[in-house]
């Protein structure tokens, strides 16, 4: 499992920052978290395919988070795609995509799905065979999400407690792996002894969003907590009015929410330099790090 950052920026990009976009790579497919412009280019610098995106998040309909969104769905038009891609985002997500695909004269040969996530609390809206994936509403100045990735834990396989019985390989440990006790040369073999609990990787995806408890909540116990942090404390005030978190902000909530990684993201243009955010960030988390367009994340 791969995270790969393709922009870093707030509402302007710069020379060094792409508009948001995150990649999740869980095996042969694409999760997009967002899509801003420049996101397929940014894609293909780093050589992702965009064949291979099967899901697309939205946190909310501000131009630096969607405004990719248009000539990605056309770039996978032009290449013949014919499986469907779902799309998540919060209320009104359906017309305001309606809209927009009736802007551009392009004709799709696959299936566009879009769910719209209306629900005030916390909830799962996608769940597949061996991960999950969470949204929570956030406190921006229009309707903003934020996202987990939750992979399922794995059942694992004792090979040494197993290779005491002289069992290495066999169709019968898959039974094992299912809770079930075996009888192996006569021997009784539980599968509570033969096996262990994996625990899955969490990822939250948090940007746009003043400071509200549902961050804890989503966030809570996540391996990788990527988080916005446009402004530097002083601005606290002005970070509020516009729907946004201050790097001392991100970091207290990496600490409530017990998170093992920070990494901050979503810069205002007014900080060429992070060193100062990172400083802030680290004040009240230590495991920070700030993200660069391009930064891969391997968990």
């Amino acid at each position: 499992m791969r995270v790969v950052v393709l922009g870093t920026s707030s509402v302007y990009p710069t020379k060094d920052r792409n508009h948001q976009a995150i990649a999740l790579l869980y095996g042969p497919e694409i999760l997009l978290f967002d899509c801003g412009e420049g996101t397929q280019r940014q894609m293909r610098i780093k050589g992702l395919k965009i064949s291979k995106i099967s899901k697309i998040f939205l946190t909310h309909w501000h131009g630096d988070h969607v405004l990719g969104l248009p000539g990605l769905l056309q770039s996978l038009a032009m290449s013949n795609r014919t499986q469907p891609i779902e799309i998540w985002g919060p209320e009104g997500s359906k017309e305001k995509i309606k809209h927009l695909l009736q802007t551009y004269e392009v004709s799709f040969p696959f299936r566009i799905i879009v769910h719209e996530i209306k629900s005030k609390k916390l909830q799962i809206i996608d769940e597949e065979l061996k991960y999950e994936i969470y949204a929570a509403p956030l406190c921006h100045t229009c309707p903003c999400l934020g996202f987990s990735f939750k992979e399922k834990d794995k059942v694992k396989i004792n090979t040494k407690y197993l290779s005491e019985f002289g069992l290495t390989s066999d169709p019968i440990i898959k039974k094992l792996q299912e809770g079930k006790n075996i009888i192996w040369k006569g021997k009784k073999i539980k599968a509570k002894d033969a096996t262990f609990i994996e625990k899955g990787k969490k990822i939250t995806y948090v940007v746009d969003t003043c400071a509200t408890e549902n961050i804890t909540e989503l966030a809570k116990d996540s391996d990788l907590f990527i988080c916005e942090a446009t402004f530097l404390n002083e601005l606290k005030e002005q970070a509020t009015e516009r729907g946004h978190l201050t790097a001392k902000q991100a970091g207290s909530f990496a600490k409530k929410a017990k998170v093992k990684k920070l990494i901050i993201t979503h810069f205002s243009q007014r900080y060429p330099n992070l060193r100062p955010l990172i400083n802030e960030a680290r004040s009240t988390f230590k495991n920070t790090e700030a993200a660069k367009d391009f930064m891969e994340i391997k968990l």
